[in-house]
């Protein structure tokens, strides 16, 4: 399965999560529909192109700061000092798979834009630090036979993955429909595994870079 696989670096974030009103909390990483958002940015598509996603990735620490925070409710417009949790020192990891069209369009928007990357708030810049294609082939481990893999990054791990792997577990958006001028989400249950865990059995993904082969779980 070919597929593009991207590194990114953030210095600072916030993947803010939704119904979070009193302090703005972040996601550990960007939720699906946040890396979403993003590759159709540097598409500049003007439609909704399927596609699956891994996402994994790794911070240095997490702090606080106060920003102004916005409220909108029809024309009232108010606003209030909040507290905001923010990453610091983000690596990231997707692997992103799509039709070949897709796949080269986003490629191609990373390499031609003049655009600065964002990833989150509108004000969370990222650094490309590297793209390319890769091949993904999917595999199911039997922990009676193979080896057990250490997981080098924290990871969305798709429940339907049925692996050992245990974490936080998130119901995280993905795409939407618009029905009646609303906007109702597709989401994806998935545990949030930390960096270290052992992976000892159930379906993944690995790709075959050959300076550093790294596995995926697609959503």
């Amino acid at each position: 399965m070919k597929a593009l696989k991207i590194k990114l670096y953030q210095e600072t974030v916030c993947y803010k999560k939704p119904y979070a009103f009193k302090v703005t909390e972040t996601y550990p990483l960007p939720p699906y529909s946040t890396v979403i958002g993003m590759l159709h940015n540097v598409m500049e598509a003007k439609e909704y192109y399927p596609m699956n996603i891994s996402i994994q990735g790794k911070y240095e620490g997490i702090f606080t700061t106060y920003n102004t925070t916005r409220f909108y409710k029809g024309e009232d417009i108010t606003s209030m000092p909040l507290n905001v949790h923010m990453l610091y020192g983000v690596s990231l990891i997707l692997h992103i798979s799509a039709e070949e069209e897709v796949l080269n369009n986003i490629y191609n928007g990373f390499k031609n834009t003049g655009k600065v990357f964002t990833l989150g708030r509108g004000e969370d810049l990222a650094r490309l630090d590297e793209i390319k294609f890769v091949e993904l082939e999917k595999h199911e481990m039997d922990k009676e036979i193979d080896d057990e893999i250490k997981l080098k990054y924290c990871a969305y791990v798709p429940n339907e993955y049925n692996t050992n792997l245990k974490g936080v577990g998130y119901k995280i958006n993905k795409v939407y429909k618009v029905v009646n001028e609303i906007r109702q989400w597709e989401k994806c249950k998935v545990q949030y595994v930390e960096s270290d865990e052992w992976f000892e059995g159930g379906i993944y993904y690995i790709d075959d870079d050959k300076n550093e082969a790294d596995i995926a779980f697609l959503a």
